[in-house]
C-alpha cells in the first residue's frame, strides 16, 4: 500500500537547546556519513539502540515516521542509521538556527543539487543560497518548515526521484498551501530542497510571508496540505482501487439481485423469514396508530424497538453481509492511503454509517400500500345544495314580511321545486328550460333567493356578474329587517364576500359577516368558521376555535361539521380517537367517507380502539358500495396483506444493499477530489502527537 507522511513545524530563531540538543549537533559534526548510502543489513548497534530511545523520548512524534515504522519492522543497522538521520534531519531547526538549517537543506548530503546547491522555488531565477539564508533568519515573522516523504519503492513507481517532479507539483499545489496557511497568494513566499535518500526520498518545504503579520497553519490546515499532495502523488493508485471497486460492486450487484429474484420465487412458499413478517405487521399496525412525524428520532420507546427488531433481523441476511464485508475492503484500503493505519470498522449494526436504514424501514412500511389520506374538498356549492333547502324546510313557516325594499324572501313550492330540478344530477332540457323559466319568473319579481340561482345556473360570464352583484345587494338590504332570518342572510353575504360573488374577494369582510351569523347560532356559518380555523384557509389555523365553532355547528345535526370534527379529533392536536369514532358513526349511514375512516380505524387500530377486521370490512364494503375507490383499496390491502409484508421485506433487502452500494459511489466521488472529512478528521487527531496545539503549532 502506497504511504505518505508529511510533517510541519515552525522554525523560531534565537532559542537555545537543552544539553541533549548540544549532543545532537555534535554528533551531527561527527557521526559518519550516512548519506554515503551503506547496504548494512547487520544488526542495530547498542549505541544506536541508546541513541534512538533518546531521539524518541525528546520527539515522540518521530514514530509517525515512515523510517520508524521501518525500524520497528525490520530493527537492522542500516535501518536505525536511516531514522536517526531523518529525526535529526527534521529537527535542525531545534539544533541548529534559521539561517544554518536553510544551508542544510540546501547543501545537505542527498540533495540533488540545482547549480550550486538544491534550493528551489516557482522562479526559474538562479537563488543566492546566502541570500536567502539572511532572508529567512532575518524575518520577524512565523516561518514554516513541512517535510514530504515517500518509500523509495513508491518514489520509484510514481516518478517522484528527481527535484523537477517534486517542483512541479509544489508549484500546483502553491494555492492550496497559501490557502492553508492563511497567507494572501500575492505576499507567499517559498523555497524547497529534494533530498534522494536511501529508503523514503522527501522535499523540504520552508515557506512564509512577505507581510510578517500574516500566517498561521492549524491542525486543518496540515490535514489540507497533506490532502493536497496525497491525491495528486497517488491519483493513479486511487483510480486504480476504485476501478477494482466498481467491478467488484457490479459484480456483487448482480450477485444480490439473482438472490433476491430466488427470495421473491419463495415467497408463496413460506420461506421469508416469519420473525420478520411478525415485526413488520406489528410495526404497520403501530405507526397506523399514531399521528405526527413517522422519523426513527420521533417515535415512542416501544415503536424504535420494534424498528431495532427489524434491523437486527435484515442484517442475518447473508447477501447483506456480503456486500458490507466489501464496503469494508474498500474503506480499509482508502484509509490506509492516507493514515498509514489499518482500520477496525465496527459491526455493521453498530455502524453510525447506516442509521439511515432505521429510516428507511419506518418509510417502507408507511408505504407498503398507498393507504389514502385523500378526502372530497367540500367546496361552497357542495354546501349549498343542501343549506338552501334545508333552511326551507326550516323556516318553511316564515311568510313573507311587509317592508319599503325591492327584495324579499321566499321558499315557495314552486321555487322549492325548481330548485331541486336543478339540483337534480340527470334534468331533462324540458324540466331544466321550465325551472329556470320559474327561476327568472322569482327573480323579477325581487325574490332574493332566485336572483341569486339565477346567478348560478346563468351561462353568460357578464350575465351571472349582474345576477350575483343584484343578489348581494338584496342580501345586504334584507339582512337587517329578515329578523329569524337575518343570521342566514349574514351567513350567504359573507360567503358572497369570501368566494368573490357579485363583488371582489374580501376575505376580512366576509370573517365578519360569518362571525355575526355564527354568534346567532347559524350552524352553517359557525361550520364555515369551523372548518376555515381548522384548515388556516383565509386565517391562521387556530384548532382550538375549530373544535368550538364545529361542535357548536354538529350539535345542531350539520353533517358537515361532524365529519369535519371527526377529522379534527385524529390531528395530533386534538387527538382524541374514540370521538371521532362516535361523530363517524353518527353520519356514516349517509356518507362514504365516514365509513372509509371507521373501516380503516377498525383494520388497523388505534389508541383505545382495538383492530376488529370483521368490523372494518363491514365499514369499507359500505363506503365501496357507494363508490369510493380508496375503501375498495383498503379491502384489497387487508386481503393481500401477507403478500404485500413479504414484498416490504424483500424490498427492505434490496434497499439496504443499495445503501451500502450508493455509500461507495459518494466515496469515490469524494475521494477523487480530497480527503473525505472522516478521514481528515482522523488525520488531524493523529497531527496531535506531532505537538499540535488547538487552532495552532507547538513551538519548540
Amino acid at each position: 500500500m502506497a504511504q505518505l507522511i508529511v510533517s510541519s513545524r515552525y522554525l523560531k530563531s534565537g532559542k537555545r537547546g537543552k544539553t541533549k540538543r548540544r549532543n545532537f549537533t555534535k554528533y551531527i559534526a561527527t557521526r559518519e556519513s550516512v548519506e554515503k548510502r551503506p547496504q548494512n543489513t547487520g544488526k542495530t548497534t547498542a549505541n544506536q539502540k541508546q541513541l534512538i530511545a533518546e531521539l524518541i523520548k525528546e520527539f515522540p512524534m518521530a514514530k509517525q515516521y515512515l523510517e520508524y515504522t521501518d525500524y520497528t519492522k525490520n530493527p537492522s543497522s542500516e535501518n536505525a542509521s536511516e531514522l536517526i538521520s531523518t529525526i535529526i534531519e527534521r529537527h535542525a531547526d531545534v539544533i541548529g538556527n534559521r539561517r544554518n538549517f536553510v544551508g542544510y537543506v540546501a547543501n545537505r548530503p542527498g540533495a540533488e543539487r540545482r547549480g550550486e546547491h538544491g534550493l528551489f522555488n516557482g522562479s526559474d531565477e538562479p537563488i543566492d543560497l546566502n541570500a536567502v539564508a539572511n532572508e529567512v533568519a532575518e524575518h520577524p515573522g512565523y516561518v514554516w518548515t513541512h517535510v514530504v516523504s515517500l518509500r523509495r519503492e513508491d518514489a520509484v513507481r510514481l516518478g517522484y526521484t528527481n527535484s523537477d517532479m517534486w517542483r512541479e507539483l509544489v508549484k500546483r499545489h502553491i494555492d492550496d498551501i497559501a490557502k492553508a496557511q492563511n497567507i494572501p497568494l500575492a505576499n507567499m513566499k517559498w523555497y524547497a530542497a529534494f533530498h534522494d535518500t536511501t529508503h523514503h526520498p522527501h522535499i523540504h518545504l520552508i515557506v512564509y510571508s512577505s507581510d510578517p503579520r500574516q500566517g498561521y497553519l492549524t491542525k486543518e490546515g496540515m490535514a489540507a496540505i497533506r490532502s493536497a499532495f496525497a491525491n495528486d502523488i497517488f491519483h493513479e493508485d486511487m483510480k486504480s482501487i476504485y476501478q477494482e471497486q466498481t467491478l467488484t460492486r457490479d459484480e456483487l450487484k448482480a450477485l444480490s439481485e439473482d438472490q433476491m429474484s430466488e427470495i421473491l420465487s419463495q415467497i408463496g412458499s413460506g420461506v421469508v423469514d416469519e420473525r420478520l413478517v411478525t415485526k413488520v405487521r406489528e410495526l404497520n399496525a403501530q405507526l397506523q396508530s399514531i399521528g405526527g412525524k413517522k422519523l426513527y428520532g420521533y417515535l415512542p420507546k416501544e415503536i424504535k424497538q420494534t424498528v431495532d427488531d427489524i434491523f437486527f433481523l435484515l442484517l442475518q441476511n447473508e447477501d447483506i453481509q456480503k456486500l458490507y464485508d466489501k464496503w469494508c475492503e474498500f474503506e480499509k484500503a482508502k484509509y490506509k492511503m492516507y493514515t498509514q493505519k489499518d482500520k477496525e470498522l465496527p459491526k455493521l449494526a453498530e455502524n453510525k454509517e447506516f442509521r439511515s436504514v432505521k429510516n428507511m424501514i419506518i418509510r417502507k412500511v408507511v408505504n407498503m400500500i398507498e393507504i389514502p389520506d385523500i378526502e372530497p374538498e367540500e367546496t361552497h356549492d357542495d354546501i349549498e345544495e343542501d343549506t338552501d333547502i334545508s333552511f326551507a324546510d326550516d323556516y318553511e313557516y316564515v311568510d313573507t314580511e311587509e317592508n319599503d325594499s325591492n327584495y324579499y324572501f321566499k321558499w315557495s313550492d314552486e321555487y322549492k321545486a325548481a330548485s331541486r330540478i336543478l339540483k337534480s344530477q340527470y334534468p331533462t332540457d324540458d324540466e331544466k328550460a321550465e325551472a329556470l323559466a320559474v327561476m327568472k319568473s322569482e327573480a323579477e319579481k325581487g325574490n332574493v333567493l332566485a336572483i341569486y340561482d339565477m346567478g348560478r345556473y346563468s351561462t353568460d360570464d357578464e350575465t351571472v356578474k349582474r345576477y350575483f352583484a343584484t343578489a348581494l345587494a338584496g342580501f345586504i338590504d334584507i339582512a337587517p329587517k329578515a329578523n329569524k332570518m337575518s343570521s342566514y342572510f349574514q351567513y350567504r353575504i359573507g360567503k358572497m364576500y369570501l368566494y368573490g360573488c357579485g363583488t371582489e374577494k374580501a376575505p376580512d369582510i366576509a370573517f365578519k359577516w360569518l362571525e355575526k351569523s355564527a354568534v346567532a347560532d347559524n350552524k352553517y356559518a359557525q361550520y364555515m368558521l369551523g372548518k376555515m380555523y381548522f384548515n388556516g384557509e383565509y386565517i391562521p389555523a387556530d384548532y382550538d376555535k375549530a373544535e368550538k365553532y364545529l361542535s357548536a355547528a354538529a350539535s345542531a345535526n350539520n353533517s358537515h361539521a361532524i365529519y369535519q370534527l371527526a377529522k379534527l379529533y385524529l390531528t395530533q392536536e386534538k387527538y382524541d380517537v374514540i370521538k371521532a369514532v362516535r361523530l363517524f358513526e353518527s353520519i356514516a349511514d349517509d356518507n362514504s367517507w365516514a365509513s372509509y375512516w371507521l373501516g380503516r380505524i377498525y383494520l388497523f387500530g388505534k389508541d383505545g380502539i382495538a383492530s376488529d377486521r370483521e368490523k372494518a370490512l363491514e365499514w369499507l364494503t359500505k363506503s365501496a358500495s357507494e363508490g369510493n375507490e380508496y375503501a375498495e383499496r383498503l379491502i384489497n390491502y387487508d386481503n393481500g396483506h401477507n403478500y404485500m409484508i413479504s414484498n416490504t421485506i424483500v424490498s427492505l433487502l434490496v434497499d439496504f444493499g443499495r445503501i451500502i452500494e450508493e455509500d461507495n459511489a459518494r466515496s469515490r466521488r469524494r475521494v477523487s477530489h480530497k480527503v473525505d472529512k472522516k478521514l481528515m478528521r482522523i488525520i488531524q487527531k493523529k497531527k496531535q502527537e506531532l505537538g499540535v496545539k488547538p487552532g495552532g503549532i507547538e513551538m519548540y
